[in-house]
């Protein structure tokens, strides 16, 4: 697989959330950061740019605002970076010109045609940023309750018992290496609440472990103290952490050079555990700690549900108020000289 598809990052009861700057900030790659307007041809460019390098490695980040533009592409063998660095994930240059530049493709907007829709721009972004406000009210909420299926899930959990299966698969999977250098953890999100409902793109050529989890917390415990067994063996792992949650929140990881996924599948993200490798983590759990409080999960599955369709429903209508702004931007646009630039970006990226 030369592309892995994955998110900029997610929202979140306190608004947008990434760890994308952790990238940026590392000075081996040369970082474009993209400023500009809604439909400037930020997306465009990006999706233009990744596609003239068909058969090289690349990571592409999708928009969880929209999952069919584009927040960011990584040429990884070039350690070359494209970014938005417009709000909600607003980027600036640490080290101008040496390591980040700035493409402004609001050099290329006629000033003069926006400032006469100035009061229609100013009214539709109000609007916009209305939905988002109650996208992330929704949003809260389904966090306490998610919050309250994790303390279920904690106090039910027979940790001895899931630290006895995570030590044997371990060894089933990950196999010594000769180097005693610890491996990275780095982030990448593989999931977010999107206007399409809550995504999640799962690697095509990797072999998956499906954590079926109605409680969350066993296959967060899990994922988290895989993840320190598999970096202290030498491997790097990328994780994807869950930004509804209140805190840093494990959802998935990879272990990219052994092709390993372990996904958790749960009520929110209502992943299907067909056709991968299943771990059922009902036996984990204590069922007499469990008995009394049936009609309490009962319910929290029901609201996370609820909760989360209707966050995504704040989501739609956001894009549809996002969707109105961008035309008074296309029409105001010279994408003509947007077009040069992007024939000499693909120049310099070869040179890199």
């Amino acid at each position: 697989m030369n592309c892995l598809k994955c998110f900029l990052g997610g929202n979140s009861p306190t608004g947008f959330r990434t760890r994308f700057g952790e990238k940026i900030a590392d000075t081996d790659y040369r970082t474009y950061i993209i400023k500009g307007g809604p439909g400037t041809g930020k997306s465009s460019l990006m999706k233009r740019l990744a596609e003239a390098f068909p058969d090289e490695k690349k990571e592409v980040y999708h928009c969880s605002s929209d999952p069919d533009s584009l927040d960011a592409v990584v040429f990884e063998e070039r350690r070359v970076i494209f970014v938005d660095g417009t709000a909600p994930h607003t980027f600036d240059p640490e080290y101008p010109g040496a390591v980040q530049q700035i493409l402004d493709l609001g050099a290329y907007w006629d000033s003069a045609k926006l400032c006469k829709s100035k009061d229609e721009i100013i009214s539709v972004t109000k609007d916009y940023l209305q939905h988002h406000g109650r996208c992330r009210r929704c949003i809260s909420a389904l966090a306490a309750v998610i919050g309250d299926c994790c303390q279920i899930g904690r106090l039910a959990l027979n940790e001895e018992k899931l630290d006895g299966f995570i030590s044997r698969l371990a060894k089933k999977v990950i196999p010594k290496k000769s180097t005693a250098e610890e491996g990275k953890i780095t982030f990448r999100q593989l999931s977010a609440l999107t206007p399409k409902g809550y995504i999640t793109y799962i690697p095509d050529d990797y072999t998956v472990y499906m954590l079926n989890d109605g409680l969350y917390s066993g296959s967060e415990m899990f994922l988290r103290r895989f993840s320190d067994i598999a970096a202290k063996k030498g491997f790097d792992v990328s994780v994807s952490l869950c930004t509804l949650h209140n805190g840093e929140f494990f959802e998935h990881i990879l272990i990219p050079e052994l092709k390993l996924a372990f996904m958790s599948a749960s009520p929110l993200n209502e992943l299907c555990v067909a056709q991968k490798q299943p771990v059922n983590f009902k036996r984990f759990y204590d069922k007499n700690t469990l008995s009394g409080k049936k009609t309490r999960i009962k319910f929290n599955d029901a609201a996370v549900k609820s909760l989360r369709d209707e966050a995504c429903a704040s989501l739609v209508n956001a894009k549809a108020e996002h969707d109105k702004l961008e035309q008074f931007y296309i029409k105001s646009v010279d994408f003509d000289s947007i077009n040069r630039l992007y024939y000499s970006l693909i120049s310099e990226i070869k040179s890199l």
